[in-house]
């Protein structure tokens, strides 16, 4: 398991992207690749409704808890975020970030781990994996929840797919046979947290975002389509 703002996700047994170089400063490994852009939506997964800007560009306006925004194309290169609670002027975020090439990110807006009334922006980036062959699915998932510990991730027959992701880290894809699943969340201990059905189509890839709170039974999956599985990349 890796904290999303460290690492990129990729299959570990592929080439990929080792990581990153500080904080929100990457590494580019793609040489050979001359497409020089990417993709980036955001997601709210704050209980407050919020304005987003990145540059002069409004991605946002009104963005409730659990939705996205559309996709937009980017220039490789460093774009300037602000993040407002809804109609007002305040800023609640402001920070730089760095695009990459041939990449497509999902920046969330989530709780800070130090002060839950806090926000921070975790950038969640994703490469085209052309090793998908026959009848296999990619998953990850990413643990958003911010009051629940490590979860533990199994299908109904009792396979651990997922182990130890704590709140404010993403799994590695792991690729499982494309069908049906009923996907079960754990905590540690053995204290179930939900279940959720899954149906998994062949050469996809999927990144299950847990998020919400136990402690007001809004803890939920959001499972929207990898634009990485039909945007014009490399």
């Amino acid at each position: 398991m890796f904290p999303i703002n460290k690492y990129y996700n990729t299959y570990p047994y592929y080439f990929g992207y080792w990581g990153y170089d500080g904080y929100m400063g990457y590494n580019p490994m793609m040489q050979s690749c001359f497409c020089k852009k990417s993709y980036l939506r955001v997601l709210n997964t704050f209980d407050v409704p919020l304005d987003v800007q990145v540059n002069e560009i409004i991605m946002a306006e009104d963005l409730n808890m659990g939705e996205f925004t559309k996709y937009i194309k980017l220039a490789p290169g460093s774009y300037h975020v602000l993040i407002y609670k809804s109609g007002e002027n305040e800023v609640l975020f402001e920070s730089e970030i760095d695009i990459d090439n041939n990449l497509v990110y999902t920046g969330v807006i989530s709780a800070d781990d130090k002060d839950f009334k806090d926000i921070c922006l975790l950038m969640v980036p994703e490469e085209k994996e052309k090793h998908m062959t026959g009848n296999m699915s990619a998953l990850r998932i990413a643990n958003l929840s911010v009051d629940t510990p490590e979860v533990l991730v199994s299908t109904s027959d009792g396979t651990v797919i997922f182990d130890c992701l704590k709140y404010g880290n993403a799994s590695c894809n792991v690729a499982l046979p494309s069908r049906k699943y009923q996907l079960i969340f754990k905590t540690l201990d053995g204290n179930s947290i939900l279940e959720s059905k899954m149906d998994f189509a062949p050469k996809m890839h999927y990144t299950l975002f847990l998020t919400g709170r136990q402690e007001d039974g809004s803890i939920k999956i959001i499972l929207p389509e990898d634009g990485v599985n039909y945007l014009d990349l490399c």
